[in-house]
Formats: C-alpha cells, sequence, structure tokens
C-alpha cells in the first residue's frame, strides 16, 4: 500500500532539505548568449536557411508580412538557443490530465513490437503504478525490451519490492542517485531527475508533467478542491509525439541508461528510419545538472520570452522565477505583450507556494496578470508564445530545474497545437480566479512573513 501523497511529499522534502545541506548555494545567471541557428530537418535533409523563415512561419499560420517577420524573429532567437534542430513532420497531441494521458499511453505500449523505455521522478505503487508497471512486464513477456529509469528521490516512499517484482518480470530498471553516499557522491544528491519521458519503438515520445502517480487517476473537471486535491485529480498537460523527433527523446533516454551504466543492444535498433507523420516542427531540449547543457532549458525560455511580440500566457505548478526572467517578463509588458501566468492556489509545496508569493507584488504592479486555481492542484509546465510557438515539459521556472535537475522539454512549433493550448488556456482561466493589486496587498502579515523566509531558500526548493 503506498504512503498518502501528502506525506511522501512531504518525506520527499524533508530529503531534500537535508541534501541541500551539503551543496553550496550560488546565483543563476546562465549566459544567454546566441549559439549558431539550428537548422530544420526533414526527412528528406535540411531545409536551406534561405528557407527557413518561411517554412516555420507558415507552420505557425501566419498570413500578414508583419506577423511573419515577427515569428521570424521570434524563432531564430529560439533556435539560437538550442542544442538539438527542430525536426518537421510530427504529429502532435496535446494530453491534458492523466486519465487522458494514461489512456494514449497505455494504448501506444500495447502496440509496441521492439522496445519501451520510461524514464520518471515518481513511479508509485498505488493501483495506478500497479497497473502500469503489469503493463510493462507483459510487453516483457512477449519478448520486447522494456528499461525503467526512476528517480531515487521521487519515488522515495515507493517500496523496494515493487521495483524487485519488476525486475523479477524482466524489465530492466536503473534507480537515478540512490540516497546513499556509499552509491552516490555527496555532492550529485542535488542532481534530480526530474524528466518524464516514455518512448515507444523509436518512432512515438510521450513528456510533460505527468508522473507515474495516483494523483493522475480522475481528471480535474471532478474539482477535488483544496482538501481533496492534494491526493487525486490533479490538473497537468502531457504531450503524445509521433514522428522522426522522438529520435531525439530516445537519445535523451539513451544517453542517461549509459551514464548509469546500462546496457543496450547495437543502436540502430532504436533509431528506425523516420517517417513523417504530421505537420509540426518539434525539438527535444534537455538540461543536466552539472553539466553546460543545464542552461538550455533557461535559454530556450529567455529567448523566447525576450523576442514574444503577442502573448506570453504561461502555466507554470511552481513559479519561483530567477530575477533575470522576472525582469524579461516585465519588459515584455512593457513592450505590449499580453503576459499572462496560471499559477496553483494550493500546492503539494508549501515552501514553492510561499516562495513564488513573495514576487507576485512587483509582477502584478508591472501589469503580469495573475490567475490561480483553487478547484484542482495545479501541475502542468506548459508556455504559449505568439501564434505557434508551443513549450511543454517537465521543467519548472524554479532554480531547482534551471541548476538542479535533469529536465527535458519539447518545444513545438505547429499552428493546430497552439490553436490546442489556447483552448486549454482560457478553459483554465475560466476555472481560476484573477488576482488584482489591491487585493494582493491586502494579504496577512503572517503570509508576508513566510514568504521572506521562502523566498530567502529559492535556491534549494
Amino acid at each position: 500500500m503506498a504512503m498518502p501523497l501528502r506525506a511522501a511529499r512531504g518525506l520527499a522534502a524533508c530529503v531534500m532539505l537535508l541534501l541541500a545541506a551539503c551543496a553550496t548555494p550560488a546565483d543563476l545567471n546562465p549566459s544567454t548568449a546566441q549559439l549558431a541557428a539550428q537548422p530544420l530537418i526533414t526527412r528528406h535533409g535540411r531545409i536551406p536557411e534561405s528557407a527557413t523563415d518561411e517554412v516555420l512561419a507558415i507552420a505557425a499560420g501566419g498570413t500578414s508580412r508583419a506577423e511573419k517577420e515577427a515569428f521570424e524573429k521570434l524563432t531564430d532567437a529560439v533556435r539560437k538557443s538550442m542544442v538539438a534542430p527542430l525536426v518537421a513532420g510530427n504529429q502532435v497531441t496535446a494530453l491534458v490530465d492523466g486519465p487522458q494521458t494514461f489512456a494514449a499511453i497505455d494504448a501506444a505500449v500495447l502496440k509496441a513490437k521492439h522496445h519501451v523505455h520510461v524514464e520518471t521522478y515518481i513511479f508509485s505503487d498505488d493501483e495506478l503504478g500497479e497497473k502500469f508497471a503489469q503493463l510493462l512486464i507483459r510487453k516483457r513477456k512477449e519478448g520486447l525490451e522494456v528499461r525503467v529509469i526512476y528517480d531515487a528521490v521521487g519515488s522515495l516512499t515507493t517500496p523496494k519490492k515493487f521495483f524487485d517484482e519488476l525486475r523479477d518480470g524482466g524489465v530492466d530498471i536503473i534507480e537515478f542517485h540512490p540516497i546513499s553516499p556509499v552509491k552516490t557522491w555527496v555532492w550529485k544528491f542535488q542532481n534530480r531527475d526530474h524528466r518524464k519521458i516514455i518512448v515507444v519503438d523509436g518512432t512515438t515520445a510521450f513528456t510533460g508533467g505527468i508522473n507515474i502517480s495516483g494523483a493522475y487517476s480522475s481528471a480535474s473537471v471532478t474539482k477535488p478542491g483544496p482538501k481533496k486535491g492534494i491526493d487525486e485529480g490533479w490538473r497537468d498537460t502531457h504531450v503524445r509525439i509521433v514522428g522522426p523527433v522522438a529520435s531525439q527523446f530516445q537519445e535523451i533516454f539513451l544517453a542517461t541508461w549509459g551514464q548509469l551504466g546500462g546496457k543496450i543492444g547495437p543502436r540502430s535498433k532504436y533509431f528506425p528510419e523516420g517517417k513523417s507523420d504530421g505537420d509540426t516542427f518539434v525539438s527535444a531540449v534537455a538540461s543536466k545538472s552539472g553539466e553546460q547543457k543545464e542552461e538550455e532549458i533557461y535559454r530556450t525560455y529567455m529567448a523566447a520570452i525576450g523576442n514574444a511580440s503577442k502573448r506570453i500566457w504561461i502555466t507554470q505548478a511552481y513559479f519561483a522565477p530567477p530575477a533575470e526572467m522576472r525582469k524579461a517578463l516585465l519588459e515584455a509588458v512593457r513592450r505590449g505583450v499580453d503576459v499572462r501566468v496560471i499559477v496553483p492556489g494550493f500546492t503539494d509545496s508549501k515552501l514553492i507556494l510561499y516562495a513564488a508569493h513573495g514576487e507576485y507584488d512587483r509582477l502584478l504592479e508591472g501589469g503580469v496578470r495573475i490567475i490561480e486555481r483553487q478547484d484542482a492542484l495545479l501541475h502542468a509546465k506548459t508556455a504559449l508564445i505568439d501564434n505557434g510557438l508551443v513549450i511543454i515539459g517537465s521543467a519548472n521556472l524554479d532554480y531547482r530545474s534551471f541548476l538542479h535537475n535533469n529536465e527535458v522539454t519539447a518545444v513545438i512549433i505547429g499552428e493546430d497545437i497552439s490553436n490546442r493550448m489556447a483552448d486549454v488556456y482560457q478553459s483554465d482561466m475560466k476555472r481560476g480566479k484573477e488576482l488584482t493589486l489591491e487585493e494582493w496587498r491586502d494579504r496577512p502579515a503572517l503570509s508576508r512573513v513566510k514568504e521572506s523566509l521562502a523566498w530567502m531558500m529559492k535556491f534549494w526548493l
């Protein structure tokens, strides 16, 4: 029987605070210097640079010359922030909440013919986790290769017996950075694997904010509220990507698998020839703590925020952005961009929520609109930039995701997915309450004290 999610989160938070004492804080100020612009890739090869801007503008649905020029500026900056190129020919589907997401994942895994790769922060031993574990064992018995990476802190309360049963069923499993000074160097304790990746047969990839946890057994439309919502009915967003860019998510998984000592067969088996399944451009943007690449997700967000011309619609579970990002959001408002952030009204981590609250006053005063979801726990990590650019992934806009965690984010360019995410965003807004500066400044003095204390710990939260 799994420990209640509230207790699990509390225990994990205590462990992380203890681990934090072993590290040395530093300011987040990663370089935003532009790299060489990554090319656009199709199954026929590279698109000539001279045609790149036009191709992306068309993919995003741009019509007027002004729209195309603005989008060209945005995508040029984003492409120069990323390491991996944008890949054409993908079919992208936004998945809202757990039931929709796991229905799509289960369907893909059931059809798998060669392998299933899973990388997750939390793998719980509750009913949902057990069901998924049995599905993986079933596919292994059918002769498929099945590999799982789970994080030691994220899955802290999942009994060892649960993973032993998966191993007994033939599933290859590796624990990321065990909480043991014998198995993991002390300075690596802070580095957690917060990614959510599932790759099926090298052709289909899933990513986003959803863990393998009973918190996702029901949808957020059940409106569990603050009392029940800590443990169920979480509001989250995932994405299914079918097409050649699945190979980028495969590379990310296999790189971590290999670094942890895992073995694989001939690489060609995991990278089938890319087939175009849609008209959407996607790039997998990953970060890894302790390497230069840790800046990539931060750079990508900063490039998108700094070059947006119409809108920046952010949905964030843990919204405690570094100073330069807060400044960029306020500058976007001053140049006429519609900047909105949907945040949780309650959460499984009060420290992070208080740390986020500490900056609401300045953001509201500067014209950033902030909307709180009170009917369900918000855990999604998405952004909609102008008309055509979408970011969906595991990374929160906080120090932990930018500096300490292994994260992954899908950067997507396409008209259909942009329109879909705009609809999702507007639906979330209707279910939330917009904060006003006057009301916010009337909050109790005790809340301000808690915010100040939490903000001082923001680097480790």
